[in-house]
This record gives structure tokens, C-alpha cells and sequence, in this order.
């Protein structure tokens, strides 16, 4: 379940000047604050949604909103909006949407670079994760390496799902079948992407 939402944090308040009053018409006690909203997911702040003010006379102690005022206290409002920043904290979720997306990048081309050296080299008890023709994602595993092709034994099943291939790669699941892969047919399978990932 993801919880979303969105809420508002005080930012600054101050007395606009050369104002009165729609109700008591009192000059230079009406009083401005800047209320910034943004969106938040599991109550991390993900990026700010504009900015609100709240106005209270401070003599007769109405509030208004920025429609009731006069002409005066809407210009001295948006000159005084106008200083009023967004702070930083209000961006830290796409801070951490953008730290885990190079982090990703970073992880998928390290696994790349280790799987393109892996296969150049071939070890025994290596097991490979790979895509078949039609989509589908398995397993085998080296039973024996000789200097150009390995023996290997094929996992009897797929999955349509990557993150499934966990489920599948059980002992049991394992043929007893020896089949015999060159290491160009590895190197091959590797140039057309359909290897995975290899453990090691």
C-alpha cells in the first residue's frame, strides 16, 4: 500500500505595510503568511505544489483569505510572496528518486561488465540466468569446463517473470542430462543478450 498525500508547512510570515483592514480598516496590522504545499509519498516530501497565504488583522483578529483584500494588501502581498523561497527539504524525494535511479544505472552496468568478463572464462558450478528465444527466463548449470565447451545441466523449467527465476532454481528442478555448450555458443548467447546474469 502506498500512502500519498500532500500537506502544507508554514514558511514565513510578516506585517504588510500601507495596508488596512477590510474589516476594522485599521492601517498596518494586517499580518501575511506564506503556507508552502507539496506532495508527499509515505510522508517524504516529493516536490512542492505552490504556495498560500493566510491573513490576520491583528487588531480586530478576523482572518482573510487574499480575495477579500483591497488592492493595496494584494500587491503588498505578492511583493512579500515573492521574497518568500521554497526551502530545499521540500524536493528530497525526487533527491532520492534521482539517487536511486544512478544507483541502478551504476549496479546494471557493473553487473554487465562482470557477466561480459564471466563469460570469457568459464568455471565449473558457474549457473547462468538466461532468456530463451520466445521470452521465457531459466537456468543452467556447469557440471565441467574443458579448454574450448562445458558441460552443462538445464533447468526443466521457465518462468515468464525475471525476479522468478528464484522460485525455479531448485536442485530438483535440475535435469540429469549432460549437454554440451562450445564457448562460442557462449559468447554468442552473450553478444545477442540472452544472458542474464552468471553467479559465481
Amino acid at each position: 500500500m502506498i500512502v500519498f498525500g500532500h500537506r502544507s508547512t508554514h514558511l514565513k510570515s510578516a506585517q504588510l505595510r500601507n495596508v488596512k483592514c477590510p474589516n476594522c480598516e485599521t492601517q498596518d496590522q494586517m499580518t501575511a503568511s506564506v503556507y508552502g504545499r507539496h506532495v508527499h509519498v509515505f510522508w517524504i516530501p516529493v516536490f512542492p505544489a505552490g504556495k498560500t497565504g493566510v491573513f490576520e488583522c491583528q487588531h480586530c483578529h478576523k482572518g482573510f483569505k487574499k480575495k477579500g483584500l483591497g488592492e493595496d494588501g494584494k500587491l503588498a502581498y505578492k511583493n512579500f510572496k515573492s521574497t518568500v523561497k521554497t526551502p530545499v527539504w521540500k524536493y528530497s524525494g525526487l533527491a532520492i528518486i534521482a539517487l536511486l535511479i544512478c544507483w541502478g544505472i551504476d549496479a546494471s552496468e557493473q553487473k554487465d561488465n562482470r557477466v561480459a568478463e564471466l563469460v570469457k572464462q568459464p568455471a565449473m558450478f558457474d549457473k547462468y540466468t538466461f532468456k530463451t528465444e520466445t521470452g521465457y527466463f531459466s537456468t543452467f548449470k556447469v557440471v565441467e569446463v574443458f579448454q574450448d565447451s562445458m558441460y552443462i545441466n538445464y533447468n526443466n523449467y521457465e518462468t515468464d517473470r525475471r525476479t522468478g527465476v528464484d522460485d525455479i532454481d531448485l536442485k530438483k528442478n535440475y535435469s540429469e542430462a549432460i549437454y554440451v555448450l562450445t564457448n562460442n555458443d557462449i559468447l554468442r548467447m552473450h553478444e545477442k543478450g540472452y544472458i542474464e546474469d552468471i553467479e559465481r
